[in-house]
Protein backbone atom coordinates (compact mmCIF):
# COMPACT_ATOMS: atom_id res chain seq x y z
CA UNK A 1 0.00 0.00 0.00
CA UNK A 2 1.35 3.39 -0.95
CA UNK A 3 1.65 6.45 1.23
CA UNK A 4 -1.48 7.99 -0.29
CA UNK A 5 -3.53 4.89 0.50
CA UNK A 6 -2.33 4.81 4.10
CA UNK A 7 -3.22 8.48 4.49
CA UNK A 8 -6.75 7.83 3.19
CA UNK A 9 -7.20 5.02 5.72
CA UNK A 10 -5.87 7.20 8.53
CA UNK A 11 -8.27 10.01 7.63
CA UNK A 12 -11.11 7.52 7.34
CA UNK A 13 -10.40 6.11 10.83
CA UNK A 14 -10.25 9.62 12.25
CA UNK A 15 -13.60 10.45 10.66
CA UNK A 16 -15.15 7.32 12.23
CA UNK A 17 -13.78 8.22 15.67
CA UNK A 18 -15.03 11.80 15.33
CA UNK A 19 -18.49 10.59 14.26
CA UNK A 20 -18.67 8.28 17.30
CA UNK A 21 -17.59 11.07 19.63
CA UNK A 22 -20.20 13.39 18.16
CA UNK A 23 -22.94 10.75 18.55
CA UNK A 24 -21.97 10.12 22.19
CA UNK A 25 -22.01 13.86 22.86
CA UNK A 26 -25.45 14.27 21.27
CA UNK A 27 -26.84 11.41 23.36
CA UNK A 28 -25.28 12.83 26.54
CA UNK A 29 -26.68 16.30 25.84
CA UNK A 30 -30.15 14.90 25.22
CA UNK A 31 -30.16 12.87 28.44
CA UNK A 32 -28.70 15.66 30.58
CA UNK A 33 -30.94 18.25 28.95
CA UNK A 34 -34.08 16.23 29.72
CA UNK A 35 -32.96 15.62 33.30
CA UNK A 36 -32.19 19.31 33.80
CA UNK A 37 -35.55 20.44 32.41
CA UNK A 38 -37.79 17.98 34.27
CA UNK A 39 -39.79 18.98 37.36
CA UNK A 40 -37.89 18.18 40.58
CA UNK A 41 -39.91 15.07 41.51
CA UNK A 42 -39.66 13.55 38.05
CA UNK A 43 -35.93 14.27 37.89
CA UNK A 44 -35.43 12.70 41.32
CA UNK A 45 -37.39 9.61 40.23
CA UNK A 46 -35.26 9.15 37.12
CA UNK A 47 -32.11 9.72 39.15
CA UNK A 48 -33.26 6.98 41.51
CA UNK A 49 -33.76 4.55 38.65
CA UNK A 50 -30.36 5.46 37.25
CA UNK A 51 -28.66 4.92 40.59
CA UNK A 52 -30.28 1.51 41.00
CA UNK A 53 -29.03 0.49 37.57
CA UNK A 54 -25.60 1.88 38.36
CA UNK A 55 -25.35 -0.15 41.55
CA UNK A 56 -26.62 -3.30 39.84
CA UNK A 57 -24.30 -3.18 36.83
CA UNK A 58 -21.19 -1.56 38.30
CA UNK A 59 -18.09 -3.70 38.62
CA UNK A 60 -18.17 -6.16 41.50
CA UNK A 61 -14.56 -5.38 42.38
CA UNK A 62 -15.32 -1.65 42.82
CA UNK A 63 -18.32 -2.36 45.04
CA UNK A 64 -16.29 -4.79 47.13
CA UNK A 65 -13.47 -2.26 47.56
CA UNK A 66 -15.93 0.49 48.47
CA UNK A 67 -17.56 -1.73 51.09
CA UNK A 68 -14.18 -2.58 52.57
CA UNK A 69 -13.22 1.10 52.74
CA UNK A 70 -16.50 1.99 54.43
CA UNK A 71 -16.10 -0.72 57.05
CA UNK A 72 -12.47 0.25 57.75
CA UNK A 73 -13.47 3.90 58.13
CA UNK A 74 -16.44 2.99 60.35
CA UNK A 75 -15.45 -0.13 62.33
CA UNK A 76 -18.83 -0.12 64.06
CA UNK A 77 -20.60 -0.53 60.70
CA UNK A 78 -21.62 -4.09 59.85
CA UNK A 79 -21.64 -5.41 56.30
CA UNK A 80 -25.39 -5.02 55.86
CA UNK A 81 -25.28 -1.42 57.02
CA UNK A 82 -22.30 -0.82 54.76
CA UNK A 83 -24.27 -2.21 51.80
CA UNK A 84 -27.19 0.10 52.58
CA UNK A 85 -24.79 3.04 52.84
CA UNK A 86 -23.15 2.16 49.52
CA UNK A 87 -26.53 2.01 47.78
CA UNK A 88 -27.22 5.43 49.27
CA UNK A 89 -23.91 6.66 47.80
CA UNK A 90 -25.08 5.68 44.30
CA UNK A 91 -28.44 7.39 44.90
CA UNK A 92 -26.79 10.53 46.18
CA UNK A 93 -24.42 10.99 43.27
CA UNK A 94 -27.12 10.38 40.69
CA UNK A 95 -29.23 13.02 42.44
CA UNK A 96 -26.23 15.35 42.77
CA UNK A 97 -25.65 15.19 39.02
CA UNK A 98 -29.26 16.10 38.31
CA UNK A 99 -29.30 18.84 40.94
CA UNK A 100 -26.09 20.34 39.55
CA UNK A 101 -27.69 20.57 36.11
CA UNK A 102 -30.90 22.02 37.45
CA UNK A 103 -29.14 24.61 39.59
CA UNK A 104 -27.06 25.91 36.68
CA UNK A 105 -30.25 26.36 34.64
CA UNK A 106 -32.59 27.69 37.33
CA UNK A 107 -29.99 30.08 38.79
CA UNK A 108 -30.09 32.08 35.58
CA UNK A 109 -33.79 32.84 36.12
CA UNK A 110 -34.20 33.26 39.88
CA UNK A 111 -32.35 35.24 42.58
CA UNK A 112 -29.74 33.12 44.30
CA UNK A 113 -31.36 33.85 47.67
CA UNK A 114 -34.39 31.78 46.61
CA UNK A 115 -32.22 28.79 45.80
CA UNK A 116 -29.41 28.85 48.33
CA UNK A 117 -29.02 29.31 52.08
CA UNK A 118 -25.63 30.22 53.49
CA UNK A 119 -23.88 29.56 56.79
CA UNK A 120 -20.60 31.05 57.98
CA UNK A 121 -20.18 33.55 55.14
CA UNK A 122 -19.16 36.18 57.68
CA UNK A 123 -15.83 34.34 57.94
CA UNK A 124 -14.96 35.61 54.47
CA UNK A 125 -15.21 39.28 55.37
CA UNK A 126 -11.90 41.03 54.80
CA UNK A 127 -10.13 37.90 53.57
CA UNK A 128 -9.70 39.06 49.97
CA UNK A 129 -8.06 42.42 50.67
CA UNK A 130 -4.49 41.46 49.66
CA UNK A 131 -4.96 38.33 47.56
CA UNK A 132 -7.72 36.11 46.32
CA UNK A 133 -8.89 33.10 48.31
CA UNK A 134 -8.32 29.38 47.83
CA UNK A 135 -11.68 27.64 48.11
CA UNK A 136 -11.14 23.99 49.02
CA UNK A 137 -13.66 21.17 49.13
CA UNK A 138 -14.03 17.49 48.23
CA UNK A 139 -16.32 15.24 46.25
CA UNK A 140 -18.89 15.64 48.99
CA UNK A 141 -22.48 16.82 48.95
CA UNK A 142 -23.24 18.94 45.88
CA UNK A 143 -19.82 20.15 44.80
CA UNK A 144 -21.07 20.98 41.27
CA UNK A 145 -23.61 23.36 42.81
CA UNK A 146 -20.80 24.95 44.82
CA UNK A 147 -18.88 25.92 41.69
CA UNK A 148 -21.99 27.52 40.18
CA UNK A 149 -23.09 29.21 43.40
CA UNK A 150 -19.92 31.08 44.42
CA UNK A 151 -20.02 33.58 41.50
CA UNK A 152 -23.67 34.32 42.27
CA UNK A 153 -22.68 35.18 45.84
CA UNK A 154 -20.10 37.69 44.66
CA UNK A 155 -17.08 35.36 44.57
CA UNK A 156 -16.29 34.57 40.92
CA UNK A 157 -14.03 31.56 41.07
CA UNK A 158 -11.64 29.71 38.80
CA UNK A 159 -11.99 25.93 39.18
CA UNK A 160 -9.63 23.17 38.10
CA UNK A 161 -10.93 20.89 35.36
CA UNK A 162 -9.39 17.87 33.70
CA UNK A 163 -10.68 17.90 30.14
CA UNK A 164 -12.67 15.04 28.58
CA UNK A 165 -11.14 13.04 25.74
CA UNK A 166 -14.30 13.60 23.73
CA UNK A 167 -13.98 17.23 22.53
CA UNK A 168 -17.73 17.61 21.97
CA UNK A 169 -18.54 16.48 25.53
CA UNK A 170 -15.72 18.66 26.83
CA UNK A 171 -17.15 21.81 25.22
CA UNK A 172 -20.66 21.05 26.49
CA UNK A 173 -19.52 20.46 30.08
CA UNK A 174 -17.41 23.61 30.03
CA UNK A 175 -20.36 25.73 28.84
CA UNK A 176 -22.60 24.21 31.51
CA UNK A 177 -20.10 24.89 34.30
CA UNK A 178 -19.44 28.44 33.12
CA UNK A 179 -23.13 29.36 32.81
CA UNK A 180 -23.29 31.23 36.14
CA UNK A 181 -19.86 32.86 35.98
CA UNK A 182 -17.54 30.06 37.08
CA UNK A 183 -14.31 30.01 35.09
CA UNK A 184 -12.19 26.96 34.34
CA UNK A 185 -8.49 26.20 34.47
CA UNK A 186 -6.95 23.18 32.78
CA UNK A 187 -5.54 21.03 35.54
CA UNK A 188 -2.18 20.39 33.92
CA UNK A 189 0.28 23.27 34.04
CA UNK A 190 -2.01 25.54 36.05
CA UNK A 191 0.41 26.33 38.92
CA UNK A 192 1.84 29.57 37.53
CA UNK A 193 -1.54 30.78 36.34
CA UNK A 194 -3.09 30.03 39.74
CA UNK A 195 -0.41 32.07 41.53
CA UNK A 196 -0.89 34.95 39.10
CA UNK A 197 -4.66 34.88 39.56
CA UNK A 198 -4.46 34.87 43.35
CA UNK A 199 -1.97 37.74 43.41
CA UNK A 200 -4.37 39.63 41.16
CA UNK A 201 -7.24 39.19 43.64
CA UNK A 202 -8.97 36.30 41.86
CA UNK A 203 -10.32 33.24 43.70
CA UNK A 204 -9.41 29.64 42.82
CA UNK A 205 -11.15 26.40 43.79
CA UNK A 206 -9.59 22.99 44.51
CA UNK A 207 -10.82 19.46 45.19
CA UNK A 208 -8.36 17.68 47.48
CA UNK A 209 -9.81 14.22 48.13
CA UNK A 210 -8.41 12.15 45.27
CA UNK A 211 -5.31 9.98 45.40
CA UNK A 212 -2.30 12.14 44.46
CA UNK A 213 -0.10 9.21 43.35
CA UNK A 214 3.56 10.33 43.19
CA UNK A 215 2.76 13.91 44.16
CA UNK A 216 1.53 15.46 47.38
CA UNK A 217 1.98 14.31 50.96
CA UNK A 218 0.59 11.57 53.18
CA UNK A 219 -1.93 12.75 55.75
CA UNK A 220 -4.32 10.90 58.01
CA UNK A 221 -7.78 10.26 56.58
CA UNK A 222 -10.06 7.97 58.56
CA UNK A 223 -7.06 6.56 60.41
CA UNK A 224 -5.11 5.60 57.28
CA UNK A 225 -2.33 7.41 55.39
CA UNK A 226 -3.82 8.97 52.25
CA UNK A 227 -1.69 10.58 49.53
CA UNK A 228 -3.15 14.06 49.18
CA UNK A 229 -2.48 16.97 46.84
CA UNK A 230 -0.42 19.59 48.67
CA UNK A 231 -0.61 22.22 45.92
CA UNK A 232 -3.25 24.35 47.72
CA UNK A 233 -1.00 24.60 50.79
CA UNK A 234 2.14 25.35 48.80
CA UNK A 235 0.36 27.96 46.69
CA UNK A 236 -1.01 29.58 49.85
CA UNK A 237 2.51 29.80 51.26
CA UNK A 238 3.83 31.44 48.09
CA UNK A 239 1.00 33.97 47.78
CA UNK A 240 -0.23 34.47 51.35
CA UNK A 241 -3.75 33.56 50.22
CA UNK A 242 -6.11 32.21 52.90
CA UNK A 243 -7.62 28.76 52.44
CA UNK A 244 -11.36 28.32 52.95
CA UNK A 245 -12.91 24.88 53.44
CA UNK A 246 -16.56 24.89 52.41
CA UNK A 247 -19.24 22.60 51.00
CA UNK A 248 -22.85 22.51 49.75
CA UNK A 249 -25.57 20.11 50.84
CA UNK A 250 -29.27 19.86 50.11
CA UNK A 251 -31.26 21.99 52.57
CA UNK A 252 -34.03 20.29 54.58
CA UNK A 253 -36.75 22.59 53.24
CA UNK A 254 -35.61 22.39 49.62
CA UNK A 255 -32.84 24.16 47.77
CA UNK A 256 -29.27 24.05 49.04
CA UNK A 257 -27.12 25.27 51.91
CA UNK A 258 -23.55 26.49 51.46
CA UNK A 259 -21.45 26.20 54.61
CA UNK A 260 -18.10 27.89 55.22
CA UNK A 261 -16.64 25.47 57.75
CA UNK A 262 -13.05 26.63 58.25
CA UNK A 263 -10.56 29.33 57.31
CA UNK A 264 -6.84 28.55 57.44
CA UNK A 265 -4.19 31.25 57.16
CA UNK A 266 -0.69 30.19 56.08
CA UNK A 267 2.14 31.01 58.47
CA UNK A 268 4.92 32.50 56.30
CA UNK A 269 7.59 32.21 59.02
CA UNK A 270 7.09 28.47 59.56
CA UNK A 271 9.14 25.74 57.91
CA UNK A 272 7.66 25.32 54.42
CA UNK A 273 7.40 21.53 54.48
CA UNK A 274 5.97 21.42 58.00
CA UNK A 275 3.46 24.15 57.18
CA UNK A 276 2.44 22.38 53.99
CA UNK A 277 1.78 19.21 55.97
CA UNK A 278 -0.12 21.10 58.68
CA UNK A 279 -2.43 22.84 56.19
CA UNK A 280 -3.06 19.72 54.12
CA UNK A 281 -3.89 17.70 57.24
CA UNK A 282 -6.20 20.43 58.54
CA UNK A 283 -8.15 20.55 55.26
CA UNK A 284 -8.37 16.76 55.13
CA UNK A 285 -9.58 16.65 58.73
CA UNK A 286 -12.25 19.23 57.88
CA UNK A 287 -13.47 16.95 55.11
CA UNK A 288 -13.40 13.86 57.31
CA UNK A 289 -15.52 15.64 59.92
CA UNK A 290 -18.40 16.24 57.50
CA UNK A 291 -18.07 12.82 55.84
CA UNK A 292 -18.39 11.20 59.29
CA UNK A 293 -21.73 12.98 59.69
CA UNK A 294 -22.99 12.08 56.19
CA UNK A 295 -20.99 9.10 54.82
CA UNK A 296 -23.48 8.51 52.01
CA UNK A 297 -22.54 11.86 50.45
CA UNK A 298 -18.86 11.17 49.78
CA UNK A 299 -17.33 9.38 46.78
CA UNK A 300 -16.37 6.04 48.30
CA UNK A 301 -16.16 4.61 44.77
CA UNK A 302 -12.85 6.40 44.25
CA UNK A 303 -9.64 4.52 45.15
CA UNK A 304 -8.69 7.06 47.80
CA UNK A 305 -6.05 4.86 49.48
CA UNK A 306 -4.56 3.45 46.26
CA UNK A 307 -1.12 4.91 47.04
CA UNK A 308 0.49 3.75 50.26
CA UNK A 309 3.80 4.66 51.94
CA UNK A 310 6.70 3.10 50.09
CA UNK A 311 4.73 2.29 46.94
CA UNK A 312 6.98 4.48 44.78
CA UNK A 313 10.78 4.11 45.09
CA UNK A 314 12.50 7.08 46.66
CA UNK A 315 9.56 8.22 48.77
Amino acid sequence: MGRAGAEVIRLGNRAIVTARQWLVAVMARCVLGVLGALPPRAAALLAGWGSAAGYLFDRRERKRRSLDNLMRAFPEMGRQEARRTLRAVYRHFARALVDGLRFARVAQRFPVGQLLETEGMERLEGLGEKTGMLFVTGHFGHWEVLGSALPLLGYPTWSMMRGFRNPFVDRYVRRMREATGQRLLDKHGALRQTIRLLRGGEHVGFLIDQDARKHGVFVDYFGRPAKTADSPARIALRTGAPLVFLYVRAAPGGGFRLTVADVIRPRPDADADEETLRITQALTSDLEAVVRQHPEEWLWLHRRWKTYPGKYPGE
